[in-house]
């Protein structure tokens, strides 16, 4: 049996409030030299930037120095040329050499004009994932990132978050959560064997558990809060393999819950399935109100 112990502890945030944040909002004081070294990179190409905004695990108070990343979102004035890409690219590349959560940095460049769109409406944008820069590609732009800085978003540069010029509803989080559920988790048994690795347990368990929070509590949590939340409030069968995704995330010394790979894998399958039905019956007896 894997103990999930409910108060892992932050480190040390920096008291300091920022200009425009409530007194809550503060950045970890691990992530405060990064953010200041971005920031002073930044500056040569300032005048193609309209605000700069923290959102993600920081954002949302659940910062884990070993284990979160650290997610902001650029607005750019328009479309970056070559040149500004070619120095965001070296930006970026200096900060992994230099900073040691370099690697946790995880950017969306996105111009103005596709404010509050998600990936499905709008071109290729500049990123930064896993420590590799692209010019062009898509990252999880959804409804769910846009309610994130509007409502919880640190700003780091520009306009007030919630004086952003766009609008996004709780409505359309909940969508984007039933478009996942009859979308990418419809399917998994297309997929199986990624089920069989250590990281897509985390990854599953984690997201539905999170996926719950939000469909049936009104709220969007961190992995570690979703998967607490939902160990002790899920049928019995669940909660091993909640355990198991908690003994994975935090490398903890402890051997699997699990006697084979197999086993698990069609654990997480049924689980799956599980979610999907529990949340269409939210959602079913939502639309018959």
């Amino acid at each position: 049996m894997i103990i999930i112990i409910l108060d892992r502890g932050k480190k040390g945030c920096n008291p300091k409030k920022l200009e425009g944040t409530s007194v809550e909002e503060k950045i970890p004081t691990s992530v405060q030299p990064l953010i200041d070294a971005y920031l002073h990179s930044l500056e040569p190409l300032r005048a193609h930037f309209y605000g700069i905004y923290i959102y993600g695990s920081i954002a949302l108070g659940g910062f884990e120095e070993l284990e979160s990343d650290i997610d902001i979102l650029a607005l750019t004035h328009g479309e970056l040329a070559n040149p500004e890409l070619a120095q965001l690219k070296a930006l970026h590349t200096q900060l992994l050499r230099t900073h040691q959560l370099g690697k946790r940095l995880e950017m969306l460049y996105i111009p103005l004009c596709n404010l509050g769109k998600r990936d499905r409406e709008i071109v290729p944008y500049p990123t930064l994932q896993f420590g590799k820069f692209s010019p062009a590609r898509y990252a999880e732009l959804s409804y769910v990132t846009w309610w994130t800085v509007k409502n919880k978003g640190i700003r780091l540069l520009g306009p007030e978050r919630s004086t952003l010029p766009f609008e996004v509803t709780w409505q359309d989080v909940l969508e984007t959560m039933r478009d996942n559920l009859d979308g990418f988790w419809a399917t998994p048994t297309e997929r199986p064997y990624l089920f069989l690795l250590d990281g897509w347990i985390v990854i599953t368990v984690s997201a539905l558990c999170r996926m719950l929070t939000t469909i049936e509590e009104g709220e969007i949590v961190t992995k570690s809060v979703a998967l607490k939340r939902w160990r002790d409030r899920l049928p019995a069968r669940w909660r091993p393999l909640i355990d198991e995704a908690w003994r994975i995330r935090y490398h903890l010394p402890a051997p699997s819950l699990f006697h084979s790979r197999l086993k698990r894998m069609r654990e997480v399958l049924a689980f799956i399935e599980y979610v999907r039905e529990r949340g269409g019956k939210v959602y079913q007896a939502t639309a018959q109100r």
